[in-house]
């Protein structure tokens, strides 16, 4: 495997190897992209600022024919947060992008005007973009096939939010998203409008037999399995009537845990009036995603891929809006400009708090009534983030920036951690979701460390409740979803694919003898890598926590007991099953048997 450096500053390209040993102690994605970042910024530095370095990366198990191996990895330093920022991609860029001949992408300093950058036959182009500068991520995407007619290509870029650096911008391939912590904005940053790749080489595998008679043995657990078939057909949607019911579906900025009109815009409302068709990602049989139809007058017929459950969950009850609509269209909208749902739904519904405790008032929201429930307030003010007027240049920094800005106690209303903001789950029904929030190197994401058992499964005995064990279990998911993330696996496709098949993969591709353990061990390896970058960034116990609202506003649980979250005991317990100190150092006996002794000081 290798990857291109791509200097922007100087115009010039260099191709590096990555060596079997780092490749086994760090397997791909997310693993490579913390090494490579981890190696290259030993300061704390301006994440819009040409010191930063954007990077992308794959896996070896990417385009080989493995099932639901489809994420590309970006890496950078966050814009929301100032923290690592690893942000997850499907779809069919991935694979291309192997069979260009490029495992990675890193790209340093900022080119003088609008560029993009062509991936192809093992190496890279700069091109110039300045006539593509100011097209949405749809326009771009037609634009550039009509420049590359010809050539089957894949292609990644980012919209007008992007380009003018909203903090939460994301990348965008198709309906797909390099969605959380802002990377579409450090793109921008760099002037690049697009990454184009285009490949036919098979990526080489070392034993393929071994490797077919794995991928025979999945298929048949994919094909078979109840599971995937009834994630498949309405994928992550089905979680809005299951987290309703639980009293985990935040509401109203997280002001309540349910939606009283949650059946206007659940999954069965969804496919039942707009779902046109189900859509997928490179070899992948789930087919958990969807096509969907909105025609209205006012903006006519908009045809878009999704909305997922973060998104009807962000535009929906976190808005305490029940138009179904109008989700859809916010979905598309973002798309286009390049947003990140989360928290473009959560920085809405920041404000929308703060107008209603008088906070912000309708001058300050050139006339918006910024209430719950405002269906036309939500797109109206989507438009002003990507646009940065008026009340969107606030907003555009997302909710932690602009609670500061607008002061009066504001802060009180920002759902967030180090800068990012939650997810659609709602941490005081489920403790260990709390912590995961809390501790989740990027920022309050929910997907690091995908506690899927505690928030969506049937719980009797009030488990999700409990605080006990919740440490090793937060620590351990982390660990296992690093994997995953770094041999670029959907983790929505758990149920068909264990750790030990990823393990007999990784050694049939590559030729490095590799079992569970190993892989699990170059999980903790990543997450205790990215804890270290974070400390050298200045982060400490302090910043692992949740908003008060969490810690001290209690809520009614569907057991019919109130219930905030008893963060600091977990917390102990989480530093202890990792091997940190009591401020969330790693401790040297840690970074000895991780070997990462020599990265705290660099």
């Amino acid at each position: 495997m290798k990857y291109l450096k791509v200097d922007l500053t100087n115009g010039t390209i260099e191709s590096h190897p990555i060596s079997e040993d780092i490749l086994k102690s760090f397997l791909g994605g997310r693993g490579l992209g913390i090494w490579y970042l981890a190696n290259q910024i030993h300061g704390k530095i301006n994440a819009l600022s040409p010191e930063n370095i954007l990077s992308f990366w794959t896996s070896p198990l990417i385009g080989t024919g493995t099932l639901s191996m489809v994420k590309i990895c970006g890496v950078t330093i966050s814009p929301s947060t100032g923290t690592i920022l690893m942000s997850l991609m499907g779809g069919f860029f991935a694979p291309a992008m192997r069979f260009s001949g490029i495992d990675g992408l890193a790209i340093h300093g900022k080119a003088e005007n609008p560029s993009m950058i062509f991936l192809h036959d093992g190496t890279a182009e700069i091109y110039p973009a300045a006539h593509l500068w100011g097209l949405n991520t749809g326009e771009t995407e037609e634009a550039l096939k009509h420049e590359f007619k010809g050539e089957k290509i894949q292609i990644a870029s980012i919209g007008p939010a992007g380009e003018k650096q909203v903090t939460f911008a994301s990348i965008m391939h198709g309906g797909h998203a390099m969605g959380r912590g802002g990377i579409g904005a450090v793109m921008g940053s760099k002037n690049i409008k697009a990454i184009v790749v285009s490949g036919h080489n098979l990526p080489e595998v070392n034993n393929p037999p071994a490797l077919l008679s794995t991928i025979k043995r999945l298929t048949n657990v994919y094909t078979n399995s109840l599971p995937i078939k009834l994630f498949g057909a309405t994928g992550t949607t089905h979680h809005v009537n299951g987290l309703n019911v639980k009293r985990i579906y935040p509401t109203r900025n997280f002001q309540q845990n349910k939606f009283e009109n949650y059946e206007k815009i659940n999954a069965e409302s969804l496919y039942k009036n707009y779902v046109s068709r189900r859509t997928t990602c490179y070899k992948c049989t789930v087919r958990c995603r969807r096509e969907s139809i909105v025609d209205t007058p006012n903006p006519g017929k908009i045809i878009t891929d999704g909305p997922e459950y973060e998104t009807l969950w962000g535009f929906g009850g976190n808005c305490g809006n029940e138009h179904l609509e109008t989700i859809i269209i916010a979905n598309e909208l973002c798309r286009q400009y390049g947003l990140d749902t989360i928290s473009t739904g959560m920085t809405i519904s920041f404000a929308m708090e703060c107008f209603e405790k008088g906070l912000l008032n309708l001058e300050d929201t050139q006339g918006i009534p910024l209430h719950f429930g405002n269906s036309e307030a939500i797109i109206e003010t989507i438009h002003l983030i990507a646009r940065r007027k008026g009340i969107g240049e606030i907003l555009a920094h997302g909710s932690k920036r602009a609670a500061e800005i607008i002061g009066k106690g504001a802060s009180e209303y920002s759902m967030q951690v180090k800068g990012l903001e939650l997810a659609g789950y709602e941490p005081r029904g489920a403790q260990g979701m709390g912590l995961g929030y809390a501790t989740s190197p990027r920022g309050a994401c929910h997907e690091r460390g995908y506690l899927l058992p505690e928030v969506v499964m049937d719980d009797p005995e009030g488990l999700r409740y409990q605080t006990t064990g919740k440490g090793e279990l937060v620590k351990r998911t982390q660990d296992t979803v690093a994997v995953k993330d770094a041999l670029g696996f959907c983790v929505l496709s758990s149920a068909g694919t264990s750790l030990q098949d990823m393990a007999e993969m990784f050694s049939a591709i590559t030729g490095i003898n590799t079992s569970e353990s190993d892989l699990l061990l170059a999980g903790e390896r990543i997450c205790n890598l990215e804890r270290i970058f974070n400390v050298r960034q200045g982060f400490t116990r302090k910043d692992d926590t949740l908003p008060r609202r969490f810690l001290d506003e209690p809520i009614l649980g569907v057991d019919g007991k109130l219930h905030t979250v008893d963060l600091q005991p977990m917390l102990d317990d989480y530093y202890e099953a990792r091997g940190w100190d009591q401020n969330g150092v790693p401790l040297p006996d840690t970074l000895e048997r991780l070997r990462l002794t020599n990265y705290l000081h660099l």
